[in-house]
């Protein structure tokens, strides 16, 4: 098996194949779910139960690429009875933000554990117009936020209001740094940690911790436990989409600590915002003893890769290969020149798709959250802190 998978990635147009049947089963699945939109207004459970289905037909295609295609070491640590939780409950996970590809790692995990069709996100408010995904997050009840602390309170209020009644366990993310980490970034967050007197940061941002707080208060009657994740990587191998597309391999290692809902302070918004702020100096304690030691200082613990996201992607690659490849026979022989045509502009679309995917998931082109515009790196943190 090892032998056959070494030798398809040596195929360059592997990679492409791969791209082709994301994309097309991507547009198939938003069809459906416009199909299915009119069930919210009187079924609201029935639309959920059949978008959390449809969207891993998706979604599962890129938990693949990780677990089975690149063969990526994902390394967890943490308590063995707190993975006992995982998947049968409600949860709000609490990440760091290091790669371009930090979601899709929690998106392992999820399928691991059987909810990643049910994961929620806070996302930047453009990535809604992203072709195929964007429509596909907006129809799984993500959050898209702006910025603006005065709008993205009343959306993040109404989405919390809106998953009161969510009748299965679920995942929300929440990246509370609010951009990616970068030297330049980091070095704004320590100096206005230093010139607020408070504690410095040496591995992550200062969080902005009151979308993390209305959170917490909102859902504190749904979800029973906060996750805390910590992601880390072999320095200087960063995963990206671009390799995990090419079959490189990568060695992740994932911290998650249980935290109980009924732990966490919540007389106040001010208060939960100040455990959370907590929580990112344990986190820095604990991305520490990592880069110190290659490994966190909690027990391994082992929770394997699942065959479940094998099937979907057997299906579509079954359904599609017979058409597919007819078409692009047809193409190559026909010799007609309208034909031709009609195929490379179709072909260049898709090759246009996939690179504004793969530009939004590029921390090189990430955003500049974080930094002054002109000046001093300093970021003006105050705004949120």
């Amino acid at each position: 098996m090892a032998g056959l998978l070494s030798a398809l990635k040596k195929l360059p147009f592997i990679p492409l194949w791969f791209v082709m049947v994301f994309l097309i089963t991507g547009m198939i699945i938003n069809i459906i779910q416009v199909a299915i939109l009119p069930l919210w207004t009187f079924n609201k459970t029935l639309y959920r139960w059949i978008n959390m289905h449809v969207v891993y037909l998706h979604w599962s295609q890129l938990t693949f690429l990780v677990d089975w295609w690149s063969e990526t070491d994902l390394r967890l640590y943490g308590n063995e009875e707190d993975f006992r939780y995982f998947g049968k409950e409600s949860a709000i996970c609490v990440a760091n933000h290091r790669s371009d590809v930090d979601w899709l790692i929690g998106w392992v995990m999820a399928d691991r554990v059987d909810t990643l069709g049910t994961t929620k996100c806070y996302m930047k408010g453009y990535l809604k117009y992203l072709p195929i995904m964007g429509f596909s997050w907006l129809s799984s009840e993500y959050a898209f936020v702006s910025r603006n602390w005065q709008k993205d309170q009343r959306v993040l209020q109404n989405s919390l209001d809106t998953l009161q009644d969510f009748p299965y366990p679920f995942w929300i993310a929440i990246f509370a740094e609010g951009t990616r980490l970068t030297q330049e970034k980091l070095q704004a967050s320590i100096e206005y940690a230093r010139s607020k007197n408070i504690p410095e940061l040496q591995h992550h941002l200062l969080p902005r911790p009151r979308g993390f707080s209305i959170t917490v208060q909102h859902l504190k009657d749904k979800v029973s436990a906060v996750y805390d994740m910590e992601v880390a990587f072999v320095e200087g191998k960063y995963p990206t989409m671009k390799g995990l597309l090419l079959g490189v391999k990568y060695e992740i290692h994932l911290l998650i600590r249980r935290i109980p809902v009924k732990d966490i302070p919540m007389e106040t918004i001010e208060v939960t915002s100040k455990w959370c702020q907590k929580l990112f100096q344990e986190k820095d304690k604990a991305m520490s003893y990592y880069l110190a030691n290659g490994r966190y200082e909690e027990p391994l613990v082992f929770h394997p890769r699942q065959y479940s996201n094998l099937v979907p992607l057997l299906v579509w690659h079954t359904l599609l290969s017979v058409p597919l490849l007819s078409y692009i026979c047809y193409v190559l022989l026909s010799g007609d020149v309208f034909i031709l045509s009609v195929a490379a502009v179709v072909v260049s679309i898709c090759f246009v798709v996939f690179k504004i995917l793969l530009h939004f998931s590029d921390s090189q082109k990430g955003s500049s959250f974080g930094l002054k515009t002109t000046g001093s790196s300093l970021h003006a943190y105050k705004k949120e802190q």
